[in-house]
């Protein structure tokens, strides 16, 4: 983590600055400061010097000592007495209901640090030991974790797929969220095509990952964080995208309408939905996956990797080779199964990785269109277009109005 990033995040809990307090840091490993920044690089809130720089202050400032140091353990606090870790060089912005899930997967930092952090709120658990033993932690974070952690090289080429047709020039310049980012991959994907800067922010551990296949890029800052709390200064985004997310969320609606008001006016939403047009596959999957999601990971791991075996070998490689003749093209491509043609050009990795997927999570969410209309209207956007992809996706683009 920067410090500069603090600059537009906030307390998810009553959105104000956040201070820091750093308990170790490291050379970062890349750093692109511009050059051409002779007043402060932030306009808001200096957390170097812990300054609000919106009244005009015009101290001196080590910018660019700000741009080459990572931030890789300690603490932000806000005045409204909650705090949050930064672990690993993320912080970790999770609403305080949430803080307990993050001990169990990183006691040593807790334990280290367990004299220098300021007490749990009221509500929480009153001590370290007792925090640890917690059981019931959030599900999703666990899968979530699990998956994108094992899987951090899982490199399936499919952003364009889930962002739909864009402008040449779309993410040129500007600031975007990656909501529900993974191990992080489809943040690089926005770097290539000019962003100035990305967030990228998932609820799980996966966040980790993301750090570590980001790290070089100093354009890409990571944050564990949740779309219902996003962590975001109001209106100071340009773009935000979720793609395979949103619908693993307990309540989407929710989570779409909490993230719009950390829009710019103008700026634009990108959401990829699952389509609720085959309720017959869905209702199978649902009934499967009141089995796989009571079972641990490794098993539903060899699960996804049986299922995906059979499709490949005796589904989406025959129909690879089939689909080749020409007498044969026509007939095949209308009459075979829509998740069997989109995966004809795809790994068996990425085939065996997406059967786990579909059974991994407690929550996953189908739409209509008609659905998705009244998101948009409740949300008050323009330039509103609902696309379908095959019988599988929705993918949603939305414009906030000024």
């Amino acid at each position: 983590m920067k410090c500069f990033t603090l600059d537009d995040l906030v307390c998810p809990e009553c959105g104000r600055f956040l201070n820091l307090r750093t308990f170790q840091s490291a050379n970062a490993r890349a750093s692109k400061f511009p050059s051409s920044a002779d007043t402060p690089y932030c306009k808001r809130w200096c957390s170097q010097h812990g300054v609000n720089l919106s009244g005009g202050f015009h101290g001196p400032v080590n910018c660019k000592s700000c741009f080459g140091t990572e931030v890789m353990e300690g603490v932000l606090e806000c005045s409204c007495e909650t705090w949050y870790p930064v672990i690993g060089g993320v912080p970790r912005l999770l609403p305080s209901k949430l803080r307990h899930t993050l001990i169990p997967y990183y006691p040593d930092f807790f334990k280290r640090f367990e004299n220098t952090l300021p007490p749990l709120k009221n509500g929480e658990k009153t001590s370290l030991i007792d925090a640890m033993e917690v059981k019931g932690k959030e599900k999703t974070i666990q899968r979530f974790s699990y998956e994108w952690n094992e899987f951090k090289d899982y490199e399936d080429d499919n952003f364009s797929i889930g962002v739909g047709a864009l402008e040449k020039e779309f993410f040129k310049g500007k600031r975007v969220l990656d909501a529900g980012c993974g191990a992080g991959r489809h943040a690089k994907d926005v770097l290539k095509q000019g962003a100035r800067e990305i967030f990228a922010m998932d609820l799980s551990n996966s966040v980790d990952a993301a750090f570590e296949n980001t790290v070089d890029l100093p354009e890409i800052h990571v944050v564990q964080g949740d779309m219902f709390h996003p962590p975001f200064k109001p209106e100071s985004l340009d773009v935000i995208y979720s793609l395979w997310a949103l619908p693993h969320t307990n309540d989407p609606p929710t989570a779409f309408q909490s993230m719009i008001p950390c829009l710019k006016s103008q700026g634009a939403i990108i959401v990829y939905l699952y389509n609720d047009a085959r309720p017959f596959s869905y209702g199978l999957l649902g009934a499967m996956r009141k089995i796989t999601t009571k079972l641990p990971n490794p098993m539903v791991r060899m699960i996804g990797f049986m299922l995906g075996l059979i499709d490949y070998v005796f589904l989406i490689r025959p129909y690879e080779k089939l689909v080749q003749w020409p007498s044969l093209k026509k007939t095949l491509v209308m009459i075979t199964p829509s998740h069997i043609k989109l995966y004809s050009n795809r790994s068996f990795k990425t085939c065996c990785t997406d059967w786990m997927d579909r059974l991994f999570y407690p929550y996953v969410h189908y739409y209509s269109p008609s659905d998705v209309h009244q998101w948009i209207e409740k949300g008050k956007l323009s330039k509103t277009s609902i696309r379908t992809l095959g019988d599988y996706g929705l993918i949603v683009h939305g414009t906030r109005l000024a």
